[in-house]
């Protein structure tokens, strides 16, 4: 959004760096609100990507629901979401499903934006040390891996639009499957485990495997082939 001449406010719990360019930051719990109600004075458009798998109920729906309330009503809201919350029945997946209905609730104007999962979140899955030789992984389910910043401009164009309603979902250029998404990262990394397939069990795993987690919409950027072969110029440099 800086590189499009906004003003950006970034809000995180974790500190605040040197403001860059026409970028501020400021420090926000949206567990609690501290720091919210002059962080959000006089905004034109929020984005609220804050989230945390851990806490998605006080994190994820409930930093929504006070960002609504704080916020300027005339205010655009864009949310993150993912592909297929709706019918993956995780704890975080229900969460991110309550957000939409929540937003879609709001008086104020607001766009969702639905992707899959990024690069950094699968490597991220398979690269975590183990002293366990075997790496097992979700047979038979695919993941279109995506490059977050193919998501940043989407997320860009929606704000600098004002695009409304439920934009048209965001995947990655190709879907893998997950085993063998798995085996590039143990290679690129060299930890040298054994990738090992598994029938996930119950409706989590089944729907998985029928696809809720894909779209037929693809986004271009980096791919995943891109990605590993930095990871491993960075590992060899």
């Amino acid at each position: 959004m800086a590189r499009r001449r906004h003003e950006v406010l970034a809000a995180t719990s974790r500190g605040s760096p040197d403001s860059i360019a026409t970028i501020r930051y400021v420090t926000v719990d949206l567990a609690t609100g501290e720091g919210l109600d002059s962080a959000v004075g006089g905004v034109e458009a929020i984005v609220h990507s804050a989230t945390d798998p851990r806490r998605p109920d006080l994190v994820d729906v409930g930093g929504l629901r006070l960002l609504d309330q704080m916020a300027p009503s005339d205010a655009h809201l864009v949310v993150p979401s993912i592909v297929g919350c709706d019918l993956i029945p995780t704890p975080y997946y229900k969460a991110k499903t309550i957000c939409e209905h929540a937003v879609m609730a709001t008086a104020r104007t607001w766009a969702i934006l639905r992707a899959t999962q990024f690069h950094q979140l699968i490597w991220g899955w398979y690269s975590r040390p183990s002293r366990n030789p075997f790496l097992f992984v979700p047979a038979a389910t695919r993941y279109q891996v995506l490059d977050p910043m193919e998501m940043a401009r989407r997320l860009a164009d929606a704000v600098d639009g004002r695009l409304q309603g439920r934009l048209d979902d965001l995947g990655g250029a190709f879907a893998y499957e997950a085993t063998e998404l798995a085996r590039s990262v143990v290679t690129a990394s060299g930890s040298g485990r054994r990738v090992i397939g598994y029938n996930r069990p119950g409706l989590v795993g089944a729907a998985l495997r029928a696809g809720a987690n894909l779209t037929p919409n693809r986004g271009e950027g980096e791919t995943w082939n891109e990605f590993v072969a930095r990871q491993i110029a960075r590992r060899e440099s």
